[in-house]
C-alpha cells in the first residue's frame, strides 16, 4: 500500500514502508529549484525508508532543462547509485528531449561503475511493479 510522502504541481512521491518501494509520478515541466528539491525529495524519502527498489513514472514529464540535467549528473546520479536502491523501474516520457536526458543519467551511473543498481524501462506499471517485487 503506498501512503503519499509529497505531492505538488509536479510531482507526488509515494513509498511502501514495509516493500521498501518508492515512487514518483512526474507531469508537466518542472525546472530549476522546483526539479532540484523534488529530486533531493526521492533520495531523502529513499534514504529514510532504505528503499530498494524505485518506480519513475515519467510519461508525462516534459524535458528536463540543460542546467538541471547538469546538476542532475553531478550530484543526483552520484547519490541515487550510493543509496539503497537495487532496482529503478523506468516508465519513460512521452518526450524525446526527456528520454534523451534520463539517457545521459544512465550513461553516467554506468560510468561510477553502479553494478547493483539495475535501470529498466517498462511499457506498463504493471510490468515495471512485478520486476520490482521481485526483490
Amino acid at each position: 500500500m503506498f501512503n503519499l510522502y509529497f505531492r505538488n504541481t509536479h510531482v507526488s512521491l509515494y513509498y511502501d514502508k514495509e516493500l521498501r518501494l518508492g515512487k514518483a509520478v512526474w507531469r508537466g515541466h518542472v525546472q530549476g529549484a522546483e526539479f532540484r528539491e523534488a529530486t533531493l525529495l526521492c533520495l531523502d524519502l529513499v534514504d529514510r525508508h532504505e528503499l530498494r527498489g524505485w518506480l519513475g513514472d515519467n510519461r508525462k514529464m516534459n524535458s528536463i532543462d540543460p542546467a538541471d540535467l547538469q546538476w542532475s549528473l553531478e550530484v543526483f546520479v552520484p547519490q541515487a547509485v550510493a543509496s539503497p536502491l537495487l532496482r529503478i523501474a523506468n516508465l519513460p516520457s512521452e518526450s524525446e528531449k526527456n528520454r534523451e536526458a534520463v539517457a545521459m543519467m544512465l550513461k553516467k551511473k554506468d560510468q561510477l561503475d553502479a553494478q547493483q543498481l539495475l535501470v529498466r524501462d517498462f511499457g506498463s506499471e504493471e510490468e515495471a511493479m512485478a520486476w520490482l517485487m521481485e526483490l
